[in-house]
């Protein structure tokens, strides 16, 4: 049995993992494929059906005098459409979608088999036209039930990958369906086809009841604010409020008459080379199965390679442009007296080619465009350009093919000629809808309750204060040094601030020195008083700060820039140092794949920091609006929301840039990220080991935090020993204390390389004897635990709670101490090491604390009576954090203050839900 089970157990891990390949292959995440697979099987029952209806319409038209009846059977249809359509937006007002889309398949159920009987009663013309129309309802409502529940499924960054997938379900259906159109002989025939499109659309519907079972298919309605720019009020009722849709809507009218047209022609010229039924149905078949195969491969393997290539605006652009080109060949064989076979080539070529484009290119990215409205606009945008304009734009073409039947010499080419004045209409159309759908994704992502949004993001109201005489005032040198001296003091930094702010420009020269060489919190400080001075003189000083190789300086630089307008002059500036944060991003994916888990949690943040400076230096390169309501958008909770905000940057900055960012937002294993930075960047000349890397540029690139896990890790050897020296010497505890804990190490492991250090270094051992005399009881590596384990950090990173550690006062109680009274000023929090608290009101005891839990944390953001009283049940070690230190905090931190906050409005939520219950 054993040798059987690990066959059975070998056969089903090469199976996942060719799945995954394949997966990979065709841009499918891992939490995606059960979803794209139920939706490519849905849309390939749909296609089964729909071409057996097709099938069947085509072959009793083709039998009736096609050059007359194809143009009265397009009017008949499209009227039809348009009043289907109008059904269908009545109902969708009305019904939740899971229930519309399930209605709207048992109606395409029933009108199967009304078909049916209009095969069985006979093959007139009145028959075929009707049959032709009921495949065009089929049709339309077919495609608003699909593409109405993917719609609200995917968002819009999934449809641009899936969209061409779960679409070419219907192509191989298409190409099944054209091969049993070649093998039609009877009506019988016919009657056999419906029935299997009957079949195919009851399995369709199924496949629709487990997709809704799995999937929430609701149209959510997501509040926004007003646009600012609208269409006329006169077009509100058919368009609505978006001037995309507005645009997408005449482009799909036009497109529909062009492809109309262009079917027209291919059936037309068949027609008259061939007599024969059989003959006709089998060459029509095997053009058709040809072109839905193409269609079908291009689909899978092509179009999301294309997509992400080439962007939406090309591909939009590819269908009405190939028209424009077929009009001119066609007008270049006409000149030439092409031979009736040379004809019937280019007719049969056009037919595939702009079939191929239309239903692999165009219509999945035309699709696209809609998701950047709200799920309610879509749906109704969706069903206004699907069921009543491309309707139109059918009826429009065959009431001109049905007058052009009438004139024998023009009838050939005069449709190239409205043809090619459609696809000219189509391409501007096209053009503008591109810069609409970019204004309706900045509308998406941008503040709900906004201001005026033409005031630009520079305009930060930080004036230059005056004098009372009206002029700037002035100081002295060694005021002005005073002065900057004076920022790292709570009591005097703000003053200190406003009066360099006040002084101006005369201050910048000794900023842009200080800023050279102050540590990381003066040097936010200093940054900050610069960026609130106008002027040349102190962008630039932000602007040397921001090339310096200390990150934390460059961040503050970055910040402190968004208050100055762009200066083309420096864009070779940030776009270098926008390659030179993806390359760090490059060496820290390549470590963690091997990091330890320590390691790998501190990298995670560090690769964080690396996208917050990509788009502080993306603010200085591009339209500043969009790059800050896309930053906004990728961290919002909303996946919509996200998908938005990375949908504006791939369409405002560089391909590789973008692909570089997006597979640093995106959730995805880090061996796709690597693929993808090394596909960008070139892989690196030798493997990344990242401790090391950590180690030898330590605090001017990583946050303490991470320098200390490295150092933990770290083995040095005798060339890289003396990468320790400015560690030992750092000012972050956390450092020191891990630096120390490497020369223990040494002294135990690596005696020889040890005392090579010290005869090498003589003031190491009296570094070591100092920091042990001044070491704490509790280590900084262990407060940052003892941090992390409490639940008001607990989603706090532990790069940013090594901050805290400075004001973590260790405060000891013994058995039946008061740590605090009832109605005592609160200003502290307290977390609890060792022991237990008990909380009292009066003699009621109200609760108890133990190791990890933390108490009195409101004290840190107001100062009010405290309501209960606080005592040692035994002996207790804590940890005392005072008001004041963590404002200082909060305010060097804004991740400290988002994850207190956010933690304190849970614990309201769930009083008030206690309250609301009793």
């Amino acid at each position: 049995m054993k040798p059987l089970t690990c066959r059975y157990d070998f056969l089903i891990t090469g199976y996942l993992m060719l799945l995954s390949t394949w997966h990979r292959f065709l841009g499918i995440r891992p939490d995606e494929g059960k979803t794209v697979w139920l939706f490519f099987l849905h849309n390939f029952l749909l296609g089964i059906g729909t071409i057996l209806v097709y099938v069947a319409a085509n072959v009793i038209l083709l039998e009736n005098n096609p050059e007359r009846n194809l143009p009265l059977a397009y009017g008949v249809a499209a009227l039809a459409l348009m009043g289907v359509g109008r059904v269908y937006t009545h109902f969708e007002h009305r019904l939740q979608l899971q229930k519309l889309a399930v209605r709207v398949l048992l109606a395409v159920v029933a009108l199967t088999g009304v078909l049916g009987v209009l095969v069985v009663a006979g093959n007139s013309v009145a028959a075929a036209v009707a049959i032709m129309a009921g495949y065009r309802i089929i049709y339309l409502l077919t495609n608003l039930e699909f593409w109405g529940v993917s719609a609200v499924v995917f968002d819009v960054r999934q449809s641009k990958r899936l969209f061409s997938l779960i679409s070419s379900g219907d192509m191989p259906a298409k190409a099944l369906g054209a091969v049993l159109a070649i093998l039609v002989h009877a009506h019988t025939d016919l009657l056999l086809l419906l029935l299997l499109a009957f079949g195919a659309y009851v399995g369709a519907l199924l496949v629709l009841r487990t997709t809704i079972s799995s999937h929430v298919v609701e149209a959510r309605s997501v509040g926004r604010r007003e646009r600012q720019v609208g269409t006329a009020p006169l077009l509100q009722r058919w368009f609505g409020n978006s001037q995309l849709v507005l645009a997408m809507c005449l482009s799909l009218m036009a497109i529909a008459a062009v492809t109309i047209t262009v079917e027209y022609s291919f059936f037309v010229n068949v027609k008259h080379k061939f007599h024969d039924q059989t003959t006709l149905m089998r060459y029509v078949g095997t053009v058709l199965t040809l072109t839905y195969l193409v269609a079908m491969l291009f689909k899978v393997l092509f179009s999301q390679f294309t997509v992400e290539r080439l962007g939406i605006r090309w591909l939009l652009l590819a269908l009405p442009g190939m028209v424009l080109l077929a009009v001119l060949l066609f007008g270049g064989l006409r000149a030439g007296n092409a031979s009736d076979a040379v004809m019937l080539l280019y007719f049969c070529g056009l037919f595939l080619v702009l079939e191929v484009l239309r239903r692999a290119v165009f219509d999945p990215v035309f699709l696209v465009l809609f998701q950047a409205l709200s799920a309610e606009e879509r749906l109704a945008a969706h069903t206004t350009a699907k069921g009543f304009y491309e309707p139109l734009g059918m009826a429009l073409a065959g009431l001109l093919l049905f007058a052009v039947h009438h004139l024998p010499s023009a009838n050939e080419w005069l449709p190239f000629v409205w043809m090619g004045l459609f696809a000219a209409g189509a391409l501007l159309l096209l053009h503008r809808t591109y810069g609409h759908y970019l204004a309706e994704l900045h509308h998406a992502v941008s503040r709900r309750f906004a201001g005026d949004a033409s005031a630009g993001p520079t305009d930060t109201g930080w004036h230059q204060p005056l004098s009372a005489n009206g002029h700037a005032t002035t100081a002295r040198p060694d005021e002005i040094r005073e002065l900057i001296a004076a920022l790292p003091d709570r009591t005097k930094r703000r003053a200190a601030a406003a009066r360099l702010v006040q002084l101006g420009e005369e201050v910048v020269p000794q900023l842009a020195d200080a800023l050279l060489s102050a540590d990381e919190v003066t040097t936010q400080r200093l940054a900050q008083v610069c960026g609130r001075i106008p002027g040349p003189a102190s962008r630039q000083a932000l602007v040397a700060l921001a090339r310096q190789p200390r990150l934390f300086g460059r961040e503050a630089a970055l910040r402190a820039l968004r208050n100055f307008d762009q200066e083309p002059a420096d864009e070779p500036v940030f776009q270098a140092l926008v390659r030179e944060e993806l390359q760090l991003a490059q060496q820290l994916l390549h470590g963690l794949a091997t990091a330890p888990d320590a390691l790998r949690r501190a990298l995670d943040y560090e690769l964080t920091k690396v996208q917050q400076r990509i788009f502080y230096l993306l603010l200085q390169l591009y339209p500043p609006q969009f790059i800050a309501d896309a930053q906004r958008g990728v961290a919002h909770a909303a996946r919509e929301r996200q998908a938005n905000a990375l949908e504006i940057l791939d369409n405002i900055i560089p391909r590789f840039l973008y692909q570089g960012l997006q597979a640093l937002l995106d959730v995805l294993p880090v061996s796709d990220k690597i693929r993808t930075f090394d596909r960008l960047l070139g892989a690196p000349a030798v493997p990344v080991t990242v401790g090391p890397l950590v180690v030898r540029l330590g605090e001017n690139t990583f946050s303490d935090w991470t320098v200390s896990v490295a150092l933990r890790h770290w083995r040095p050897t005798a060339g890289t020993v003396d990468q320790l020296l400015p560690h030992l010497q750092s000012a972050s505890v956390l450092v020191r204390e891990s630096a120390f804990i490497v020369i223990d190490q040494l002294a135990q492991q690596q005696y020889s390389l040890h005392q090579q250090l010290l005869s090498e270094n003589s003031t190491i051992a009296s570094q070591r004897m100092a920091h042990h005399a001044h070491a704490d009881h509790i280590s900084a590596q262990e407060r940052v635990q003892v941090l992390h384990n409490t639940a008001l950090f607990a989603e706090t990173p532990e790069n940013v709670l090594s901050s805290i550690v400075p004001i973590m006062k260790e405060v000891t109680f013994s058995e039946g101490e008061q740590i605090f009274a009832k109605g005592d000023l609160g200003t502290s929090l307290f977390i609890v090491y060792e022991g237990e608290v008990c909380i009292m009101n009066g003699n009621q005891q109200l609760a108890t604390f133990r190791k990890g839990d933390f108490f009195g944390e409101l004290a840190l953001l107001d100062a009010e009576p405290r309501s209960a009283s606080a005592a040692a049940c035994g002996p207790v070690v804590a940890f005392r954090l005072d008001q004041e230190d963590f404002y200082d905090v909060m305010e060097e931190r804004g991740e400290v203050l988002r994850n207190v906050l956010r933690v304190l409005c849970q614990r309201l939520r769930r009083q008030n839900e206690k309250m609301g219950a009793s």
